[in-house]
């Protein structure tokens, strides 16, 4: 997930909105967050054979590739649905004709090695032989001179997959290649005038609106620009809220769209999302700094989204640990409520900055800022609590847990900081009490053998325990936090990766360093 390696040497760029700058503004005010790295690494381009390959070499003839099909299309399709399942599956059986030759391949690998990831765990390494069978056809075929839609889509889940497997520069990549390929093909416009299939017509929008959330999302995960075109320029129509039975390759006449969720509802609200709230991440990351004032205008665009969400978003339509829609919806709010705690945030690390600033404390604070400090918090304990019931009564799937601690490590920063900076307060128990369940969550059974939950763990208990100390002590002394050495080295584990900007973008502290703008590290290191 490259979220707790702070070190920026030859990461790429990653600017304000990625989960690296509070930890970087601790580091900067002489918190030590030193502790030694771990044993973890990610799998892609190790050496050796796969357990995987073995496999494949003593099951019967397709008989593992089905399940993964299978794994697929039953816990990662559910969230992405880019690919048609029952045109791929003829494909697959040779029902049909597999369209594209060659690319095919990558495509079909590629959904092996998601179907394969989604069952796993940080133990296994079943999926490792698809993608490195996908990349060998990748170089057999020239993505710069070839483009299809059946490219498209393998790119544009391979840049998830290589997401996913610790490689988010690598993913980047990939997803910047879908991204040009399918403007190429003309999916953010629409031909009246093409005589193809209804069933062709709406896979195209479906792919097109794919690229569209993954891209939005992509960039405000690393703090990078969003290159997307605008919403004038595209007229692609939004995605039909359909059941797949709905339309076939043989429907002639459109379908009514339904009430209830469906397999695209997801797709539908999501691109909403990026519709209304791109143009405000865009000034997140733009100089100079939002004032009070302009972070609460902001937060409009989110309430106009949120208001026009159908009802089935906001409130399930029943409880079941078995529930298909029950990630879709709760990863919806969790993104929701992250983009307004990315909003608050510059203000609540500027008030902290002041605290950790010695001499600084006597100035007055402006009720805005103060206003905007609850707010941000107030959005970090609605993650808190949303992840909590959700992993109470859901099963947590390997593509849910890896959303779910995105998002809660996120949200579980915000009290720690607070915490940190004013350990005496008398809300302090309560913001021990939000740590706590956070701390609960990233323990929770199902998260055993996750490397990257044992790695949030070790984190939050090493920046928690001298507020711990403080909080213990007499609250009347009013002591500030404690201040720690300086370390060399922080976070410095090849399981998370290096995303890391200066914090000074965020807090408006100074200039930013170019040496944080660094190109990317050896191919070597990216396969």
């Amino acid at each position: 997930m490259a979220a707790l390696s702070i070190k920026p040497e030859g990461a790429g760029y990653f600017g304000a909105s990625s989960s690296v700058v509070p930890l970087r503004a601790l580091l900067k005010h002489g918190f030590d967050l030193n502790f030694p790295a771990g044993s973890a690494r990610s799998y892609i381009g190790s050496e050796g054979v796969p357990l995987k390959s073995q496999l494949l070499n003593t099951a019967p003839s397709g008989v593992v590739e089905q399940a993964f099909i299978d794994a697929f299309f039953l816990n990662y399709h559910r969230s992405y649905p880019f690919v048609h399942e029952a045109t791929f599956r003829a494909q697959f059986y040779e029902q049909v004709p597999r369209r594209h030759g060659q690319t095919w391949q990558i495509l079909l690998n590629t959904i092996l090695a998601l179907g394969a990831w989604s069952i796993g765990d940080d133990n296994s390494d079943l999926d490792i032989t698809f993608y490195q069978e996908a990349r060998s056809h990748l170089q057999q075929v020239s993505v710069f001179e070839t483009g299809n839609l059946t490219l498209v889509q393998a790119l544009l889940l391979l840049s998830n997959y290589a997401q996913k497997r610790d490689k988010p520069n690598t993913g980047w990549n990939f997803l910047g290649l879908a991204v040009r390929m399918a403007m190429s093909l003309g999916l953010h416009k629409e031909f009246p005038g093409w005589k193809i299939s209804l069933l062709q017509k709406e896979m195209r929008r479906r792919l097109w609106w794919g690229v569209f959330i993954f891209d939005s999302g992509a960039a405000k995960t690393f703090g990078r620009p969003i290159l997307l075109p605008e919403e004038n320029v595209m007229d692609a129509k939004h995605v039909l809220n359909i059941h797949d039975d709905a339309l076939t390759a043989t429907t002639t006449t459109l379908p009514t769209e339904v009430n209830g969720p469906t397999l695209y509802s997801g797709i539908i609200a999501q691109a909403r999302f990026h519709l209304l709230t791109n143009s405000v991440y865009q000034r997140l990351i733009s100089t100079p700094s939002l004032t009070p004032e302009e972070t609460r205008t902001l937060q409009k665009p989110l309430e106009e989204w949120y208001n026009g969400l159908p009802d089935y978003f906001k409130q399930p339509t029943f409880t079941s640990e078995s529930d298909p829609f029950a990630l879709v919806r709760n990863r919806l709010m969790w993104r929701h409520w992250n983009l307004r705690i990315l909003l608050y945030r510059p203000i609540l690390l500027r008030w902290a900055s002041r605290k950790w600033t010695p001499g600084s404390s006597g100035e007055p604070e402006d009720p805005l800022e103060a206003d905007c400090r609850m707010l941000c918090l107030r959005n970090a304990r609605l993650t808190i609590s949303s992840i909590s019931d959700f992993m109470n009564n859901y099963i947590c799937t390997r593509i849910g847990a890896w959303y779910m601690l995105y998002f809660l490590f996120q949200a579980g920063l915000i009290p720690i900081i607070m915490l940190m900076t004013d350990p005496t307060s008398t809300d302090a128990p309560a913001w021990l009490q939000d740590i706590e369940t956070t701390k609960g969550l990233l323990m929770h059974p199902s998260l055993s053998n996750n490397r990257f939950a044992a790695r949030c763990l070790v984190v939050v208990n090493r920046l928690c325990s001298p507020a711990y100390t403080s909080t213990a002590a007499d609250r009347t002394a009013g002591q500030p936090p404690i201040l720690m050495q300086f370390p060399d080295q922080l976070f410095n584990d090849p399981t998370f990766g290096p995303m890391f900007p200066d914090v000074d973008q965020e807090l408006n502290l100074g200039g930013m360093d170019f040496s944080d703008w660094v190109t990317f590290t050896p191919q070597t290191e990216f396969p």
